[in-house]
């Protein structure tokens, strides 16, 4: 499967988002327009492999809204989609060569520069894998959709790993701060043959810290920054999102 793919046209429930979204400023605080809110977010907190692997004084520290996101009871119904923008998505040179030279290899990396992006994010349960996967479509200006998509999920000794269609993936930590979701990148593999082989650390594209923090009205923030530990920030995405409901 490719890195990226064109998918489909908007849903009725984005486009019915795009006209009624909030204004955002270059910080990305959202206006008072009222939230569209998924039924799903009064879910309940069980909190699942994330709340077992944070601890039950971590997990008590996330905001109410995270942890409805993040129960496992959100995804007991299906599949559930936020819609945002991205009020700034930065790649380097070195990140854009990166993110082609894994693009055969399904890479959850989008290679491109914009500001006020919107994104579609749809997160569902992988059988497969028996993790969550979150696809997400990027409509930069003036080009086709552009799809990633990856899956986070554990390995047989309980580790969290998040992992590329293609079999690219990394090692994952999770802890919270300061009421947020973080989740920080370790060393880079590839599945080959049922295996996990690492990867060197300067093929990686850098250390990823993605933050999942609220805004409160139903609105949650996710910031993603990749830096290199030699060539210094590789990737960088910063956006408010809300759950919706299709129509």
């Amino acid at each position: 499967m490719d890195g990226w793919t064109e998918p489909g046209h908007a849903t009725h429930a984005e486009a019915a988002w795009v006209m009624r979204r909030p204004a955002t400023d270059r910080a990305g605080h959202p206006g008072s327009t009222v939230a569209l809110r998924g039924r799903r977010d009064t879910a309940a907190e069980d909190g699942g492999e994330i709340r077992e692997v944070l601890g039950e004084a971590a997990w008590r520290r996330l905001s109410p809204a995270i942890r409805r996101r993040f129960s496992e009871a959100a995804l007991a119904e299906g599949a559930v989609h936020h819609f945002g923008v991205m009020t700034e998505v930065r790649c380097s040179r070195l990140g854009w060569l990166l993110a082609q030279a894994c693009r055969l290899l399904g890479t959850p990396l989008a290679p491109g520069n914009g500001t006020d992006v919107p994104v579609t994010v749809s997160v569902y349960r992988d059988a497969r894998r028996g993790g969550v996967t979150w696809d997400r479509i990027y409509r930069f200006p003036g080009r086709r959709p552009m799809k990633v998509s990856s899956t986070k999920c554990r390995d047989a000794a309980g580790r969290f790993l998040e992992v590329a269609a293609g079999g690219i993936g990394m090692w994952l930590s999770v802890y919270e701060r300061a009421g947020r979701l973080c989740f920080r990148s370790g060393d880079y593999f590839v599945e080959l043959a049922g295996r996990r082989i690492p990867l060197p650390r300067w093929f990686g594209p850098g250390e990823t810290l993605v933050v999942h923090s609220d805004e409160s009205a139903g609105r949650f923030r996710f910031t993603m920054t990749i830096r290199h530990r030699l060539f210094g920030e590789t990737f960088f995405q910063d956006g408010v999102f809300e759950t919706i409901e299709e129509s």
